[in-house]
């Protein structure tokens, strides 16, 4: 019974890992607001949107999404009005007992400059 009860413990850790393993996808509804007109370039940005993976496998908190690192891009330069040249990465961050599973938006804001 010992046996059983070892493959089951694995069978669970697995389930749960493939849960949590999954990758986002870049479905967005858009990182720009109608009205461009006028705008300028405001300079580089980085969003990141992150879920922290206690023991490596059990998540906690809201998983990461494109759009939530979208609008953390999007904040970093007061006027922004929308964003060009984006990438959007993963990125695994390992520390000792957890992980940070994040989703990374690289891009140039453009909007009106404030002084």
């Amino acid at each position: 019974m010992g046996r059983m009860a070892n493959w089951s413990v694995v069978a669970l850790v697995l389930a749960l890992a493939g849960c949590t393993s999954v990758l986002h996808g870049t479905f967005v509804a858009s990182s720009y607001h109608r009205g461009g007109d006028g705008a300028a370039p405001l300079g580089a940005v980085e969003g990141r949107s992150c879920q922290t993976q206690a023991l490596y496998l059990f998540p906690m908190g809201e998983p990461p999404t494109t759009q939530q690192a979208l609008d953390a891009a999007k904040r970093v330069h007061r006027g922004t009005r929308f964003l060009a040249d984006i990438s959007i990465d993963d990125e695994t961050l390992w520390h000792v007992g957890y992980a940070r599973q994040c989703i990374v938006v690289r891009a140039t804001a453009w909007g009106t400059p404030h002084s």
